[in-house]
C-alpha cells in the first residue's frame, strides 16, 4: 500500500516544477537564449566578471546536453 505522504508533492517540488516549465515554455521575446543574444549585441550590459559567471553557467549546461540527450531518446523510444 502507497503512503499517502509518497503522493503528495510538496510546495517546493511544485515550484520547481512550475519554475522549469516556465523556463521552457517561455515565449522568444523572454527567452533566455533571446536575454543572451541581447547581451552580446550591448556588451557593455554586463562587466566581465558577469561574462566570466555567465560562461561558467553556459559550461555547466554543456555538461548537461549529454543526459538531456539520452532522456530524450529514451522517451521517443517508449512513445
Amino acid at each position: 500500500m502507497t503512503k499517502k505522504k509518497d503522493e503528495i508533492i510538496t510546495q517546493e517540488e511544485l515550484d520547481k516544477l512550475l519554475m522549469l516549465n516556465d523556463f521552457i515554455e517561455q515565449n522568444d521575446k523572454h527567452s533566455l537564449v533571446n536575454e543572451l543574444k541581447q547581451a552580446i549585441l550591448d556588451s557593455g550590459k554586463l562587466e566581465l566578471k558577469q561574462w566570466l559567471a555567465l560562461r561558467d553557467q553556459l559550461r555547466e549546461i554543456e555538461t548537461l546536453i549529454p543526459h538531456i540527450d539520452l532522456i530524450i531518446r529514451l522517451k521517443k523510444e517508449e512513445s
